[in-house]
């Protein structure tokens, strides 16, 4: 198995309110190179997320990824402004050698 990985970072600018479903776009996140990406790179049937918030892993039931964004479904928490947060996709991919 081959892995590819990326890293999202996102800082947001105002509280975030979790009490009713929250998405934060792909666009708003930075790469490792500093760029806006338009979509995550690495989503899909065979790969893995992890999402830390102030360097914490969070459960894997407390929020969605897709390629267009980060979801959050309806939850009692606040995520404060300059938390960091920080997404990590892993894509496997099989590798043949002979």
């Amino acid at each position: 198995m081959v892995p590819t990985v990326n890293r999202y970072f996102y800082f947001p600018s105002s509280d975030l309110n979790l009490s009713v479903p929250t998405i934060i776009p792909a666009g708003q996140f930075t790469d490792d190179d500093g760029n806006m990406p338009p979509s995550f790179a690495g989503t899909g049937p065979d790969s893995f997320n992890n999402l830390y918030i102030n360097g914490i892993v969070q459960p894997g039931g407390s929020y969605n990824v897709s390629a267009s964004g980060l979801s959050f479904p309806a939850q009692s928490t606040t995520i404060y402004a300059g938390t960091p947060v920080i997404l990590e996709t892993v894509q496997l991919a099989a590798s043949i050698v002979t």
